[in-house]
């Protein structure tokens, strides 16, 4: 379970994803979080699982194929909590010769070996959602020892000294951060900041309407690349990127892989397609049988693992 995917992302194609801290154990409980409420929320980085063992599982998903562009570490919790995750980025560079993407939060870059560890993927993709401390406690609620100038500070020192490509990621939720004010001093802050490019998303697949995560319409989205500058775009389709696709296996095992992809985050039947390399009929048919077992839900579209 902490290998899943390759899962299609809208922002790097084809990526592997490897969860390297329990589900749910995060540094933050945002309000738009896929995944659902934080279950233990710190800032205190652990071992959580022998880096060997995590090594293991990746070789043996990228010898069964398909080949993903990026190997992700990310999942159902922040992955800087992992605190070996210097050693566990170098094995993942000696298995094979894809690039490494981290995606993180941000929250714990102003230490020294968090950002030490960031500057060995070679793409970095944190995120920022607020320009003041009220916001951001209002947006991301972050564990009691990070607050909201330690993260700005920390952000600005990583992203000033990654050798990589840093994609920043700002999520704007309807009501909370999408005013002028809000966008604005964000967009101070951006100022201070190196990114390569900055992506906006909003939480439509689908929202959590009962947390208060509306998404924000194109005219927002417009306005905030009007303030944040050239290099902030909305986030695109997925695109992927031309791998022969792979027949599908037994339908238990078909089953269980489609039930590890939506634990982690929710996929439309495309978005599944696209990843695993089965007709779209297939997929359908086997998240009727999750659905019927009641191991997957359907909503807005979308579907979610069902607990």
């Amino acid at each position: 379970m902490r290998i899943y995917g390759p899962v299609p992302s809208r922002r790097f194609g084809l990526s592997l994803g490897v969860d390297v801290v329990p589900r749910k154990t995060c540094t933050y409980d945002c309000i738009y979080c896929q995944v659902g409420p934080t279950d233990r929320r710190t800032d205190a980085p652990e071992r959580f699982y022998p880096v060997d063992e995590i090594l293991a599982d990746v070789a043996e998903a990228l010898e069964e194929g398909p080949a993903p562009d990026v190997v992700t570490l990310a999942g159902s919790g922040e992955p800087t909590l992992y605190s070996e995750l210097g050693a566990l980025v170098d094995g993942l560079h000696a298995l094979a010769r894809i690039p490494v993407l981290l995606i993180t939060n941000g929250s714990l870059l102003w230490r020294p070996d968090v950002a030490a560890a960031a500057r060995k993927a070679e793409i970095l993709a944190p995120s920022l959602d607020a320009g003041d401390p009220e916001t951001f406690a209002r947006i991301n609620r972050p564990a009691e020892g990070i607050p909201f100038a330690r993260m700005v500070e920390g952000l600005r020192g990583a992203l000033a000294a990654h050798p990589g490509e840093v994609r920043l990621e700002v999520m704007l939720v309807r009501g909370v951060n999408d005013g002028d004010e809000s966008l604005r001093a964000i967009a101070e802050i951006l100022k201070t900041l190196r990114f390569d490019r900055l992506d906006l998303n909003t939480p439509v697949r689908p929202p959590v309407p009962e947390r208060g995560a509306l998404p924000c319409d194109e005219e927002v989205l417009a306005r905030a690349v009007a303030i944040f500058g050239p290099k902030a775009a909305p986030i695109g389709t997925f695109a992927k990127r031309g791998d022969a696709p792979r027949p599908p296996r037994s339908f238990d095992d078909f089953d269980k892989d489609i039930r590890e992809t939506i634990l982690r985050r929710p996929c439309t039947v495309e978005d599944i397609s696209a990843s695993l390399g089965a007709p779209a009929e297939v997929v359908a048919a086997s998240l009727a049988r999750l659905e019927a077992a009641g191991l997957a839900a359907r909503r807005s579209g979308a579907y979610w693992a069902a607990k």
